[in-house]
């Protein structure tokens, strides 16, 4: 009775929230709600943003969470279960490129001390990435207990361990040191679809 009673609460919390907007990154249309992978309950499409280089979309990102991750703290300290698609715009990209992209992104957001400490799990993370096609996706699912899983659109995954690492993979778009704008779009609610 209890457990139907939450499922009840839960679909009434559904029906009468806002309805959530699908995303559109790169024709890859991003769901507004998932069932996560281990996780009991939906989550919905917390924020999306794009990120740039040269002026032109590079990637798309889309974060899904629990419903109310984003009044519980930051979300790069690794305390609160998330999910992040990063979706290519790039055309194609070798994959020497995209591990260039990664390693400056991580050396941009972490100290020198950190890197050092983090530099096994980094390497590993980078050998994982494969080069980019556009509209190919990444798929990070971190949970404080479990660590992150990231699957690659090849069908290659990978289990990162550890709670400095992961709030260094997720402090590159959600840290107090990760573009702001970005940040701020992946943690405000979703109001339209981004252009594709």
């Amino acid at each position: 009775m209890a457990n139907w009673l939450g499922i009840t609460a839960v679909a009434m919390g559904i029906a009468l929230a806002p309805p959530a907007l699908a995303v559109n990154l790169a024709g890859v249309e991003i769901a507004p709600l998932i069932r996560a992978e281990g996780e009991t309950r939906i989550w919905p499409l917390l924020g999306s943003a794009l990120v740039h280089r040269s002026f032109i979309p590079f990637y798309g990102l889309a974060l899904h969470g629990p419903p109310d991750a984003l009044t519980q703290g930051e979300l790069s300290q690794g305390l609160i279960p998330v999910q992040i698609t990063l979706v290519w715009y790039a055309n194609e990209l070798p994959k020497a490129q995209v591990e260039e992209h990664f390693r400056k992104l991580f050396e941009q957001i972490s100290d020198a001390e950190t890197l050092k400490r983090v530099a096994p799990r980094l390497d590993k993370f980078i050998a994982l990435l494969p080069a980019a096609k556009r509209g190919e996706q990444i798929v990070i699912h971190y949970t404080p207990d479990g660590g992150a899983k990231v699957q690659v659109e090849n069908g290659q995954t990978g289990h990162f361990a550890g709670i400095e690492f992961n709030r260094a993979l997720l402090g590159l778009w959600l840290g107090p040191a990760a573009d702001p704008l970005v940040r701020e779009s992946l943690t405000k609610p979703v109001a339209s679809s981004p252009a594709e």
